[in-house]
């Protein structure tokens, strides 16, 4: 661990669908012109944290955004290229490591 005040970091590699990454960069403009020090990673974790509370509230989700997730869950050929993208990503990092 790190010394008192300092923060740890742990980097993970994440493949991002590129619908999602527009969203993602939408909110991080929204953000920043709301004049916060923003981030794609805050943005992201934004997102996430909105997508939880939305889940968990009294009713949950749409059938509309439940019906939505799961077709995406069930698109094997764009989980197969992210899935690809991910482990390429790794190999790539792992490859950095050793040289």
């Amino acid at each position: 661990m790190g010394q008192k005040g300092e923060k740890t970091i742990i980097k993970k590699t994440v493949v991002i669908h590129p619908i999602m990454d527009d969203y993602i960069r939408k909110t991080w403009a929204m953000l920043i012109e709301e004049g916060y020090d923003a981030t794609y990673s805050s943005a992201l974790n934004m997102m996430l944290l909105m997508a939880i509370m939305e889940t968990t509230k009294e009713g949950g989700l749409s059938d509309e955004t439940r019906d939505t997730i799961w077709k995406f869950a069930e698109d094997q050929a764009t989980i197969g290229k992210l899935n690809l993208q991910e482990h390429l990503a790794k190999l790539r990092e792992y490859y950095q490591k050793e040289r």
